[in-house]
């Protein structure tokens, strides 16, 4: 007899204590990828833990690639039609099927959840790197500076909690 039972929402409320998760990956960057477009794409994407290892999946890598062509190539902040709009172009020039709207508001989240862009606030908001945006423009970097800000704000508390750890146990 198998017994199947729901769990409490208050089992785990630390849960609402979580405000952003990252998945940094440590990757060698071979040279010959250093002036690939597509390819380098790829390894931010994986790098900063927005694709796993041999994820055929590249919706988020056309986002990537759509935003860094607004921001760094036509100095504009893409709106969500705009980043549609390119991605289907590269997709098509490519023999790709196309990525529909809600997709593409999906990545955009994500982007958006990892800390990566955000969106700004003039009408219907368009989406610019996070942090530093205004040195993002010289700066095409700067936004993983703001991520790894986070990271050791993370590493920071960690190290709080395991040091109060261990001290409950003497």
């Amino acid at each position: 007899m198998v017994f199947m039972y729901k769990r409490s929402k208050n089992v785990h409320p630390e849960a609402a204590l979580v405000r952003r998760e990252w998945t940094i990956r440590l990757l060698e960057l071979p040279p010959e990828i250093l002036s690939r477009r597509r390819q380098l794409l790829r390894w931010v994407a994986l790098s900063l833990g927005l694709i796993s290892p041999g994820d055929e999946r590249d919706a988020v890598i056309d986002v990537l690639d759509a935003i860094f062509y607004y921001i760094h190539g036509k100095d504009v902040e893409p709106s969500v039609e705009q980043i549609h709009v390119f991605v289907n172009r590269r997709r098509q020039e490519r023999g790709e099927k196309p990525v529909v709207m809600e997709a593409i508001r999906y990545h955009l989240r994500r982007l958006e959840a990892a800390g990566i862009i955000e969106k700004t606030k003039v009408r219907g908001g368009n989406y610019r790197f996070a942090k530093g945006f205004e040195s993002s423009y010289a700066d095409p970097a700067a936004f993983v500076e703001s991520v790894f800000e986070q990271i050791l704000s993370s590493k920071q508390l960690i190290e709080k909690a395991v040091r109060n750890l261990a001290s409950l146990y003497k």
